[in-house]
């Protein structure tokens, strides 16, 4: 069997844009599985891995496009930040349909080599593999093929939905070994890395997500990704990387999709315009709240502004002024800025300076800046 490049697909994958949660040829209806009982010595469904696309032309043409967008937006647009926004949408959804329209091409390519009907197949839109049935023969050809990097049996978890908390317990175990543990129940992933489940969540109350936390930056997300890819290999929906990010993989379970979302601690959720934790949380059907630490947002809006700062300097006073009194573990993690574990005014001053440094364009974020 020939070797994956598995940083290839890898690095494939991390490049991919916006995709909804599973490509529109598919649904958690139509997933390819495979079973002990459909299996037959001459058939199998396998995972085919291919060598990853040039998207380089693609990305001039895409370029050059948005270049020519953006300044036909001047003449009707006045708010440079809404300019901002709808060329960043504009960019996302041509790329999105000219990736998809290639990825569709060389797929079709492969399968018409190894005689596989399109309509017996799942093509990713978005990385380079598939998931089909081959006889023995078709097999051979896939490995014989130059641009086929790799074949796996594709085995996807079966998960039975939850019904009580016992059930519920049972099952957040069941994903936790299936997604996040070696065959030794060791964790996939470094220590410093969290994980909680939650179950029926979603608009549709049909997503189970597994939650991957306690990142430190968003550059953890790539490594945590490629940790986790030991074990199913997760595709990557959006162009970046960022708090709050999804990844989707094709197995399904017998009811709901499992899906992982990675949070960033101090970083806004969203990559190019940051939402709130609640219009968030909203969206995904669960609260994300306890999964982050907006360290410097005194008053819970997700903004950063003179507001926390004085919000810093009233909490400092009012310690002081009590009597033994004392800071709580949850005000120290939003106002501590410089972990000394106490709130004073320096860490107003702190968080003063960071909004100024914000709102003149300044762009890294407040553990960043204090660096």
């Amino acid at each position: 069997m020939k070797k994956r490049l598995l940083s290839a697909v890898l690095a494939a994958a991390l490049s991919m844009t916006a995709l909804t949660a599973v490509p529109t040829a598919v649904t958690a209806e139509n997933t390819p599985e495979t079973s002990a009982s459909e299996e037959t010595a001459q058939t199998k469904n396998y995972w085919i891995f291919y060598k990853n696309i040039d998207t380089s032309e693609i990305d001039t043409i895409v370029s050059q496009k948005t270049h020519d967008y953006q300044y036909s937006l001047y003449d009707t647009v006045s708010d440079q930040r809404e300019i901002e926004k709808m060329v960043t949408d504009y960019y996302k959804r041509i790329r999105l349909d000219m990736l998809k329209e290639a990825f569709g091409k060389k797929s079709a390519e492969i399968l018409a080599e190894l005689g596989v009907e399109p309509s017996a197949a799942w093509c990713s839109q978005f990385t380079p593999s598939i998931v089909c049935s081959l006889t023995d023969e078709q097999y051979q050809k896939a490995l014989n093929s130059d641009i086929i990097t790799e074949i796996n049996l594709y085995t996807p978890p079966d998960l039975q939905p939850a019904t009580d908390i016992a059930d519920a317990l049972e099952k957040k175990e069941e994903i936790l070994n299936a997604y996040t543990r070696s065959t030794d129940g060791k964790s996939l992933c470094d220590d410093y890395v969290k994980f909680d489940v939650v179950l029926n969540a979603g608009k549709d109350n049909r997503t189970d997500y597994l939650v991957v936390y306690g990142l430190k930056s968003k550059d953890d997300i790539s490594k945590v990704k490629s940790q986790l890819d030991r074990k199913h290999f997760w595709e990557n929906p959006t162009m970046e990387l960022y708090s709050g990010v999804s990844l989707y993989d094709i197995a399904k379970s017998q009811r709901n999709r499992i899906t992982p979302v990675i949070f960033v601690e101090d970083e806004a959720l969203g990559w190019a315009f940051p939402v709130s934790v609640k219009e968030y949380s909203e969206q995904v059907g669960f609260d994300v709240s306890p999964y982050i630490i907006s360290l410097g947002d005194g008053n819970g809006d997700y903004k950063i502004d003179a507001l926390d700062a004085s919000e810093a300097l009233s909490l400092y006073s009012k310690v002081q002024t009590d009597n033994g009194g004392a800071y709580t573990a949850e005000q120290l993690k939003h106002l501590d800025v410089d972990k000394n574990g106490a709130v004073n005014a320096l860490d107003a001053s702190a968080i003063l300076s960071y909004y100024a440094f914000t709102a003149t364009g300044g762009e890294a974020s407040l553990p960043d800046f204090l660096k």
